[in-house]
């Protein structure tokens, strides 16, 4: 069974969404990367730092739309967080 001619083009289109997304994925993180790093530069706390990115991410999600696939990866970072208490510990 062949797809139809429409179904061709959506799936195209959302390859090109997916194509865009992963390259500003990439885009977005080394920007925040550099702020991380700036701010280490300036001798801020890890835990300091990353109080500030959640306070961030808060300001970003409530912004703009969120989805079920972005609750199951907030969950996960919950969880990788809880089991390892002194990945985000003062130094």
């Amino acid at each position: 069974m062949s797809q139809k001619p429409d179904n061709k083009a959506k799936i195209a289109q959302q390859a090109i969404i997916a194509g865009v997304d992963a390259s500003d994925l990439v885009r977005a993180r080394a920007a925040v990367n550099s702020g991380v790093q700036s701010a280490q530069k300036e001798w801020i706390p890890s835990h300091l730092i990353v109080s500030a990115l959640a306070l961030e991410l808060q300001d970003q999600i409530s912004a703009g739309e969120h989805s079920n696939e972005l609750s199951i990866y907030l969950r996960r970072l919950a969880d990788f967080v809880s089991a390892n208490p002194s990945s985000t510990g003062r130094h």
